[in-house]
């Protein structure tokens, strides 16, 4: 097995930004593992055990990432696993975005992040849980699924605030 700079391999990666900090994609990216393995025929990197990677705000952990790579060291697809795997980051507005799942799957050509199995997105105190929750990193186009009908999608929405108008003022 050939030795690679395994962060020589995630340079590329991580488009993930779903209105993330605008920033995070220019910082440097850290990850922590008890085990790692490069295939770099297959194009691949697995980390494995207690799993932590950090790009500004972005911030995920799981027991085990795998990283799939065209021959330009392009990000194609991110698997996380766990119990359960989570990510967080940041909005431009210091806002939150928590997701996790037993899976978490990004598809960079789709600017897909998909959370699979007991899975749950909360954002700006919004919160979606079910089983299946499709996020457009791109669009922020999100669908959920239940297991069954008997496990039904379920989203709770935080009442928006309304800013205060401008009182008038008192001339008396």
């Amino acid at each position: 097995m050939k030795t690679v700079n395994p962060l020589a391999l995630l340079l590329f990666l991580l488009p993930l930004h779903c209105a993330a900090v605008d920033g995070d994609r220019e910082q440097p990216i850290e990850v922590e593992a008890d085990r790692l393995e490069v295939r770099e025929l297959e194009n691949i990197s697995i980390y494995e055990g207690n799993v932590a990677l950090i790009q500004g705000s972005l911030n995920i952990r799981s027991d085990r990432l795998i990283i799939h790579f065209n021959d330009a060291h392009e990000l194609t697809l991110m698997e996380m696993s766990g119990q359960p795997a989570s990510l967080r980051q940041l909005d431009n507005e210091q806002q939150e975005m928590l997701g996790e799942a037993l899976e978490i799957d990004y598809i960079a050509s789709k600017s897909l992040l998909e959370l699979r199995r007991s899975a749950f997105f909360r954002h700006a105190g919004d919160l979606i849980k079910g089983e299946l929750i499709r996020i457009n990193t791109d669009t922020n186009a999100i669908e959920a699924s239940g297991k069954s009908a008997d496990e039904r999608v379920k989203m709770v929405i935080k009442p928006r605030q309304n800013p205060t108008p401008d009182k008038p003022v008192d001339n008396n």
